[in-house]
Parts: C-alpha cells; structure tokens; sequence
C-alpha cells in the first residue's frame, strides 16, 4: 500500500499517510530500547478502513536505531 498507493484488501486507491508529519499519540512509535524508538507511518484506506505501519525512512536510514532493532528484537 505504501508503494502501490492501492489498497490490498479493496483495490481503493484512496490511500491517505501521516507520513512525514509531526507524531503525537500512543501509535506513533516503538519502543527499541529503553531510551530509543522508532516513528512509524500509517497509511490508511479510506474506502475500507485496512491499515498497514512502516518506519518511517528517516529511521531506516538511521543505523544506529537499526543496530539497536536488530539487537533487541527476534529475527522473524
């Protein structure tokens, strides 16, 4: 969806992103260590609702932070 710009669910092309925005709230991040964290962008459908979350590219391209995911979190 956030490449496509196409909803998977539905096929709607209504997509809409907080992307790039200033993050406020309970979702916009998580948690890598007990001090850092990674931002996350939602993109959403507006024709069904689906969500889907990515880091946002900013984080990525961060190594540090990536050094520290990888770290802490469980390959899957």
């Amino acid at each position: 969806m956030k490449n496509s710009k196409t909803c998977p669910k539905c096929g709607g092309t209504e997509i809409y992103t907080d992307a790039g925005n200033p993050k406020r709230g309970d979702r916009t991040s998580i948690p890598i260590t007990s001090w850092g964290k990674l931002f996350l962008a939602v993109y959403i459908c507006a024709g069904c609702g689906y969500l889907e979350e990515y880091v946002e590219q900013d984080d990525l391209s961060n190594s540090d932070k990536m050094d520290k995911l990888k770290k802490n979190f469980n390959k899957a």
